[in-house]
């Protein structure tokens, strides 16, 4: 297979042959930098894609010669949020992941056995961390693994915490899978984030409620085949054949919160495991932190996921049991 072509474009030289330098790191893909509009117009190569600061949009548009595949722009406004629009100064990881055909040569890269694990994530008590925890969980599996997101919450703000929306997303999914089509193309619906693969949630918080039990099923089984060697589930409301899927679950946390109000929740969700007679890996999880305090009054979701939470998560991961905080 021919490693793909890229384009860089941009009049700084400094910026593009550090961002050069840092998507070159891992991908199969050849990469050529233009700093003048004049040598990107007469370059008569063909791009699989090219990425334009504002100067070169319009002359890779009439290019006499060379095909340019797809066009992604550079943009210098942070709230352009439109399809196809990069904001410029950010960092360069964020910069690959909305880049799905260099995302593909990075996931390539990472190993993958052909078997894929179930991990879910449900908090009885609706724990404020609980979308924090389980991107945590997702990252970390995601260091040398290929792994999926399913944000489950019916109100779920992750579009808002990575600042990035999609046309698509969860809802678009399960309709197409409803509609029984054989061929269902993933990548339309996947963005990636931090190392890892995600679905925009439902937009609506009435959306998951009208999703039967047969879709649901179906959804499951094709995402097993999708190639993710983990998917991590976080269930917000109790989903139609919620019991149904939490068996198919290798592995579940369930997030609580100290206090005897939210130790109650707790204790009778995992009776009602128990009475279920589900036979599946259960990690009960009282997390010693707040959204408040690890924020400091400013809400950075990567200080989150790699501040105290992600300590506290690696932890938890590496010891396999669950530390008490009175």
């Amino acid at each position: 297979m021919n490693n793909i072509q890229i384009a860089l474009c941009d009049q700084c030289e400094d910026y593009i042959i550090k961002l050069a330098s840092y998507l070159m790191e891992g991908a199969n893909a050849n990469f050529h930098i233009f700093t003048s509009t004049e040598g990107f117009f007469t370059d008569e190569n063909n791009y699989d894609v090219a990425l334009l600061s504002e100067e070169f949009a319009d002359v890779g548009n009439f290019k006499p010669k060379g095909m340019v595949k797809h066009k992604y722009y550079l943009s210098e406004n942070q709230e352009d949020m439109s399809e196809d629009k990069i904001y410029k100064y950010q960092s360069a990881d964020k910069i690959l992941d909305q880049i799905k055909e260099l995302r593909s040569t990075y996931t390539n890269t990472k190993s993958n056995d052909g078997t894929s694990k179930l991990v879910g994530v449900y908090s009885p008590a609706a724990h404020e961390l609980q979308l924090p925890f389980s991107m945590t969980l997702t990252q970390i599996y995601g260091t040398n693994k290929k792994v999926l997101f399913l944000d489950l919450e019916e109100i779920s703000i992750l579009p808002n915490l990575i600042g990035s929306f999609c046309e698509r997303n969860l809802m678009d999914y399960l309709y197409e899978i409803s509609t029984g089509q054989e061929q269902i193309d993933l990548s339309k619906y996947v963005k990636s984030y931090l190392g890892f693969d995600y679905i925009e949630p439902f937009m609506n918080p009435t959306e998951i409620g009208e999703i039967d039990e047969e879709t649901w099923s179906r959804f499951f089984d094709v995402l097993s085949t999708a190639g993710y060697e983990i998917i991590v589930v976080l269930f917000g409301r109790a989903i139609n054949g919620f019991n149904k899927y939490i068996q198919r679950l290798d592995k579940l946390f369930v997030l609580g919160k100290p206090g005897d109000y939210f130790r109650k929740s707790q204790e009778l969700f995992l009776d009602y495991i128990e009475r279920s007679n589900t036979e599946i890996e259960l990690e009960n999880v009282l997390l010693p932190m707040s959204a408040g305090n690890l924020s400091d009054g400013a809400y950075q979701l990567e200080e989150l996921l790699q501040g105290n939470l992600g300590v506290f998560v690696r932890k938890l991961l590496q010891d396999k049991m669950v530390e008490n905080y009175g």
